[in-house]
């Protein structure tokens, strides 16, 4: 196992309100309306970009797949197998995705929900990382579409998902489990 030692400090952020006051950037990486500036992809700080990047900043994404590859990007990137733009590219793209949200009256503090799979599956090409499987899209549609019905027991009851997660268990992800551990029943 290879250690890269571009990198000192992990810390694992889980909030919805951004803020980095452990982190001095002389002002390259701020925090302003809920949005965090100038990230490309949602990811790059393009002056400091592989060296820092931000894993987990956009929200209404798959998280976990997505999480994954940008996590996979990153590691890519800092053990020199792919590069980046160059920094007047990543930034003119930041500046167009963001008139882009301003002209769609997408206010600043959603800039990183993303909601759509599409961007998933374009960021995971970055990587080659696999594309959101039609299962788990239709699973998290009907995940959020319980959690509007009733917002307290949606995770409890999956009766009318039963299909999709029979053919979730089928999954790669979940097929090194044993027999008797992936069966579902209704109670």
């Amino acid at each position: 196992m290879e250690i890269c030692d571009h990198s000192k400090s992990m810390w694992v952020i889980c909030r919805y309100s951004y803020s980095f006051p452990f982190l001095d950037t002389k002002g390259i990486v701020e925090v302003h309306g809920n949005r965090v500036e100038h990230l490309s992809e949602h990811t790059f700080p393009p002056p400091l970009a592989p060296s820092l990047s931000f894993v987990g900043i956009p929200r209404r994404v798959v998280g976990l797949p997505f999480f994954e590859s940008q996590g996979k990007w990153i590691a890519e990137l800092l053990s020199g197998k792919r590069t980046l733009p160059s920094r007047d590219v990543m930034m003119h793209s930041i500046m167009e995705f963001y008139h882009q949200r301003n002209v769609d009256g997408i206010p600043k503090y959603r800039t990183h929900d993303i909601g759509n799979f599409e961007y998933s599956d374009e960021y995971a090409d970055h990587t080659g990382f696999p594309h959101l499987e039609e299962w788990r899209k239709e699973l998290s549609l009907s995940a959020i579409i319980n959690s509007y019905v009733n917002l307290e027991t949606y995770r409890d009851s999956y009766e009318h998902d039963l299909d999709l997660l029979e053919l979730t268990l089928q999954d790669p992800y979940f097929t090194q489990l044993r027999p008797q551990d992936a069966k579902l029943s209704i109670n």
